[in-house]
């Protein structure tokens, strides 16, 4: 799920819609159920919650084309490799918009529930335990990613 180059091109601050794209270079963003998203421009920033201790980790993205538009890409990497990784990403006008995507993105969409057949038979306490669960599980990977947006802003002021 990686687009191609990675480089990383810090640019100081909130990115003018018009500022001039730095050295172009061609991106490929693969997305799963949809065709790749193409384009010409450059890495405004990138931000990654890697750790060796989570089963899956997110990388967000933020580029501008030469158009002058922005493209946000959100990645999630699993550890195992049992699970496919993901992208999704967004083509948007102004940068307001990319921050409107960051801030709605719900990363507990990303939980993956699975439930054998057997769990069927479940007692009412049990399906309440597992739902619990499911909700920490959800919180953590809301924390996680709200994180990475703060790390992603952060180096975008710099």
């Amino acid at each position: 799920m990686m687009s191609e180059p990675m480089m990383m091109e810090g640019q100081g601050q909130v990115p003018e819609a018009h500022a001039p794209v730095a050295t172009p270079q061609k991106f490929r963003i693969k997305r799963v159920g949809a065709r790749p998203m193409q384009f010409e421009g450059s890495e405004l920033g990138m931000a990654m919650s890697f750790s060796p201790a989570n089963e899956y980790w997110y990388e967000v993205n933020i580029y501008r084309t030469v158009e002058s538009r922005f493209v946000l890409a959100i990645r999630l990497f699993y550890q195992s490799d049992d699970n496919q990784d993901t992208a999704k990403a967004w083509e948007c006008e102004s940068f307001g918009q990319v921050m409107d995507h960051l801030e709605a993105y719900d990363a507990a969409q990303d939980i993956q529930v699975k439930i054998a057949p057997e769990d069927l038979s479940l007692s009412l306490p049990e399906l309440a335990a597992r739902a619990m669960g499911f909700q920490a599980e959800a919180e953590a990977a809301r924390l996680q990613f709200r994180g990475l947006v703060g790390e992603i802003l952060h180096e975008l002021e710099q």
